[in-house]
């Protein structure tokens, strides 16, 4: 683990930066959590005049209604002067139950980022943000796209010696504060085939939030494998290890010099430093190397499925293997070209939960359906019976 090391008072940093997230801006200006994130910018505006960029890994708002990012755009407007720029990715309380292109609108009008993953280069140094395809409950989905093209980012320019920052709103499975099994996670259904990319790329910093929990609690820094990563807490409110809430608000002070990396936990409502988050990382980053082949933690990975045949009679079971699946996740039948969502929600033909039968993978059968002659899709459904993940078509025909 690394420790706190006071910096000389002659080194001066390459590079500095903020890092909030989870704003959860509500209506009113006046809201306790609007409060508290204007709050955290007049302190970093106090304390690190010079940063170079603040960082926010989502949640925005806190129902990703239009008006509540009109109220983001509001205290951006009142409060920005003497702050370095605001760089935003969003997380899934912006996104959530509603059409992906329209959240994206309120985002962009907001913020002015109109990406859903982007990456920017200050003075030598790579930031990247990513951010979920689909507008899942709790979770976040990275296409195979987006993934791919975060492999060629973390390898251009790359240096063993000079770190990348990655921003992403989901933590990884089993990884920072709050990312474990027994506190009910949601993180990236691709978990496996992000941590193996980063793998790849050990001298990598990822800084995620969701979670809430507060700094200091256990795993606030985890390098263990694939890559340094840190859980960012939330200037609205807070979570313990005890997985109670709790007033507060925090956020990190990063400062990059030749040799280390120096994250400071801070308090923004007492202004004052947490001790018990503070690191100094050295440079080049010595992440352990783990087999693939034998890592527990590679588990979950991108959603899929089959059937057993492409056309079937009107009494056939219907056989489904599938990967990837977590908590609420459903298999549904419905009339060929079907769009469950939660604008418009179809009833399905029959629904079996994953949570019936096993996660993340397993397989379902399903059985007395006497399905009508016609063309069906199955949709994988992600954590409710609205959000498609993935669709196989098949044909049902007459018996002979």
């Amino acid at each position: 683990m690394a420790e706190y090391i006071n910096e000389g008072q002659d080194e001066k940093p390459n590079i500095k930066f903020a890092v909030i997230t989870d704003t959860h801006v509500e209506d009113e200006i006046e809201g306790v959590h609007s409060q508290n994130f204007i709050q955290a910018l007049q302190d970093i505006r106090a304390t690190s005049p010079d940063s170079q960029g603040i960082m926010h890994i989502g949640d925005l708002t806190n129902n990703g209604k239009q008006t509540e990012f009109e109220t983001m755009t509001q205290i951006l407007k009142d409060h920005s002067e003497g702050l370095p720029p605001i760089y935003f990715t969003y997380g899934n309380h912006d996104v959530r139950w509603a059409d992906l292109d329209t959240q994206m609108s309120y985002f962009t009008a907001s913020t002015g980022m109109d990406k859903k993953y982007y990456d920017v280069w200050m003075n030598d140094y790579h930031f990247i943000f990513l951010g979920t395809e689909i507008g899942l409950k709790d979770f976040s989905y990275l296409s195979e796209t987006q993934l791919e093209w975060l492999d060629l980012k973390l390898s251009e320019h790359e240096e063993v010696h000079k770190p990348s920052f990655i921003f992403v709103h989901q933590p990884l499975k089993n990884t920072v504060s709050g990312s474990q099994n027994k506190f009910g996670w949601h993180g990236i259904r691709q978990d496996k085939e992000l941590k193996t990319i980063l793998a790849k790329h050990p001298q990598t910093f990822v800084f995620t939030g969701h979670t809430h929990w507060e700094l200091g609690s256990a795993d606030t820094m985890y390098n263990a494998k694939y890559a340094t990563m840190f859980n960012a807490a939330s200037t609205a409110y807070l979570w313990t290890d005890e997985d109670v809430e709790k007033a507060g608000s925090q956020g990190y002070f990063v400062e990059v010099y030749d040799h280390k990396v120096v994250v400071k936990g801070r308090d923004f409502l007492a202004k004052t430093w947490i001790e018990d988050a503070t690191f100094s990382v050295p440079l080049p980053s010595l992440i352990p190397i783990v087999d693939p082949e034998d890592d527990p933690d590679l588990t979950l990975g991108s959603p899929t499925m089959q059937i057993d045949k492409a056309v079937y009679r009107t009494r056939d079971l219907i056989e489904v293997t599938y990967k990837g699946s977590v908590g609420e996740d459903a298999f549904g039948i419905f009339p060929r070209g079907a769009l469950p969502s939660e604008i418009q929600p179809i009833t399905t033909i029959a629904h079996i939960k994953t949570n019936s039968a096993s996660q993340p993978d397993g397989k379902i059968i399903f059985t007395d359906l006497n399905l009508p002659v016609g063309s069906y899709d199955i949709i994988y459904l992600g954590e409710t019976l609205n959000t498609e993940l993935v669709r196989i078509s098949f044909d049902v025909i007459l018996e002979d």
